[in-house]
């Protein structure tokens, strides 16, 4: 059973993520915020962080880029989730923080767990995976590359335009 970290600074989408995940059986801690988060991040170290993008206090971006650069806390995935959803967006939560996935809100719950189960999944079984859902249909090129490009990036050189 996976503990989460779920970072966002409005109240009914911590209560409302919060009810979803434990449904699906995580262990669920929240921060109402990125300071909070970092703080939480630092001393439960969770198996994985859901962070928002936009807060007041410090966004996620600066949360996650500051969580990658630490020994500490390098290792745990971070999974972006934010309204945020341009290309642009999706750079900064890979290439400036460090992010290893983003997620658009809205989002469908079944893609969300199924991210949510790679995202603690060792990583060569993660690369398993794509390399068959990639050789099973070539569209799965893009959904990668908008939610995890870091799975591209490497090994799979030869689906790169």
């Amino acid at each position: 059973m996976e503990n989460i970290l779920l970072v966002d600074d409005e109240p009914d989408l911590l209560v409302l993520m919060k009810k979803l995940l434990k449904k699906q059986g995580y262990l669920v801690s929240d921060a109402h915020g990125g300071r909070e988060g970092l703080k939480i991040a630092r001393e439960k170290h969770p198996d994985l962080i859901l962070l928002d993008a936009m807060m007041p206090d410090i966004d996620g971006w600066d949360v996650a880029r500051e969580l990658k650069s630490d020994p500490d806390t390098r290792d745990i995935p971070i999974v972006m989730l934010t309204v945020m959803s341009e290309p642009k967006y999706q750079k900064m939560s890979f290439d400036y923080s460090g992010a290893d996935w983003h997620v658009p809100k809205p989002f469908e719950p079944d893609m969300l767990f199924s991210i949510l189960s790679l995202a603690v999944e060792d990583r060569s079984v993660i690369e398993e995976k794509v390399e068959k859902a990639v050789k099973r249909d070539m569209r799965m090129k893009q959904v990668l590359q908008m939610i995890n490009p870091k799975l591209l990036a490497s090994k799979y050189d030869y689906l790169k335009d």
